[in-house]
């Protein structure tokens, strides 16, 4: 898990941090904006999983900030102030995530920038009108909070051929806090030895940037001991990306894995919810030995986690109506992961509500998105509507769903990854949502 953790948030960190290389002279606008908001949106959640209560109390501070640029044509003038608060935001991820591989726990202190942010968003309030003020502090109402109970790290394999559960305890108990933190630490993983078959391509490309590498890093000696500083030409910067990319493509046949860490991610957000919303629900999981390269399993498992939460919270109803409607009163949510001609497919099915499409209409007229009368609109369309930033059919946020975020944050991973989704839903019946790739 936690490996996993941390090579899914050094991809969305890399994502943000491309995302600020460009300043237009006009200020960043809406396509910057939902870019940084789905990965503070995507990290927050995954922090928040983890237990690393400062990384996701900073992650949300940050986002009711981008709240304040989201919509409309909004643009961001104070380029270098913007830029400033999100690469601190940016650095300090890192320097925590950091800490994993060493088997370190994140335990910095976010206050002075949290502060900071706060006080930049107060600025930003405070300009609105009042109507806007107002429909900013309604998306904000305080959800519960939301804690997440995780077995110990010494009990849980990253490895995805284990399939061992291990057990998840809710401790309350304010004299066992140092077992539970103790339980929470990151030991250094005893190394498997494998063996893998590299392609003569792939062999050749390390065998050069390794060779490439030593002569790079002996001129930079050789600088540092002439000029006492480091001087790294235009010409050394483009052979230490050629050489990242030679090594990244390498990297790729050694990468294949499986679905497990996922399967057991998603166990651990319905157990959670099922808990906190009084909801009884079950997961069912078929082929999580499905092979999948781990760059993309990453972002399939960031749109998992909202499909997941989505199913949970919007679809399945409580027990009392499902019994009303005969209905069993638990729940169920099939995870399928499989491929079909040669194709990976990954299926959240569930036995709930359905899309209520009158509402998509509504939410997306608010939002001023149609494109044509809502009387026009087919079904298929109506589905796709759901796909657009900040449409959300939900009346007040929790701390699960309400943002209009969601489904926007899973469209954008299979769009990357050359993917797509298709939407199946019944009222009364439930919802089907595929990604295939």
């Amino acid at each position: 898990m936690t490996e996993m953790f941390y090579d899914e948030s050094s991809g969305i960190l890399c994502d943000m941090r491309k995302s600020l290389m460009v300043k237009p002279e006009e200020g960043y606008g809406q396509e910057v904006v939902e870019e940084l908001f789905r990965g503070v949106h995507t990290l927050k959640a995954d922090s928040a999983m983890m237990l690393y209560e400062q990384m996701a109390e900073l992650s949300s501070t940050l986002e009711s900030l981008l709240y304040c640029f989201r919509g409309g044509d909004k643009k961001i003038k104070d380029t270098k102030r913007f830029s400033g608060i999100i690469g601190e935001y940016l650095d300090f991820f890192e320097n925590e995530t950091d800490k994993l591989p060493q088997g370190k726990t994140p335990d910095g202190d976010a206050q002075d920038l949290k502060q900071k942010i706060k006080e930049y968003t107060t600025e930003m309030t405070d300009q609105m009108q009042d109507d806007e003020r107002q429909e900013y502090q309604q998306k904000l109402a305080k959800p519960r909070r939301q804690v997440f109970y995780i077995a110990s790290a010494t009990d849980t394999n990253a490895s995805s051929s284990d399939t061992g559960e291990g057990s998840k305890e809710k401790n309350t108990d304010s004299d066992n806090s140092s077992q539970k933190e103790e339980s929470l630490s990151i030991p250094k993983k005893k190394k498997n030895k494998r063996k893998y078959m590299l392609s003569d391509d792939a062999r050749d490309k390390i065998c050069q940037a390794s060779r490439d590498l030593l002569r790079l890093t002996d001129a930079l000696e050789y600088s540092l001991t002439e000029n006492n500083q480091f001087i790294l030409s235009e010409r050394q910067l483009k052979k230490l990306r050629r050489i990242q990319g030679d090594l990244e493509e390498a990297k790729k046949e050694l990468v294949n894995t499986d679905f497990g860490p996922v399967a057991r991610k998603m166990e651990i957000v319905v157990d959670e919810m099922s808990d906190e919303l009084g909801k009884p629900v079950k997961l069912l999981i078929k082929g999580e030995e499905t092979l999948v390269e781990s760059e993309k399993r990453e972002k399939i498992s960031g749109a998992l986690i909202h499909l997941i939460r989505n199913a949970v919270d919007h679809g399945i109803e409580d027990s009392d109506t499902r019994e009303r409607l005969g209905k069993s009163p638990m729940g169920l949510i099939k995870l399928k992961f499989g491929t079909e001609n040669g194709n990976l497919e990954v299926s959240v099915k569930d036995d709930g509500a359905g899309i209520d499409t009158k509402a998509v209409l509504k939410a997306a007229q608010k939002n001023g998105i149609l494109e044509k009368p809502a009387n026009e609109y087919t079904e298929k369309e109506i589905f796709k509507l759901m796909l657009r930033s900040g449409v959300t059919t939900t009346k007040k946020a929790n701390a699960y769903s309400g943002r209009g975020v969601g489904m926007d944050v899973i469209n954008h991973n299979v769009e990357e990854l050359g993917g797509r989704l298709k939407i199946s839903s019944k009222k009364g019946m439930g919802t089907t949502i595929t990604m295939k790739f």
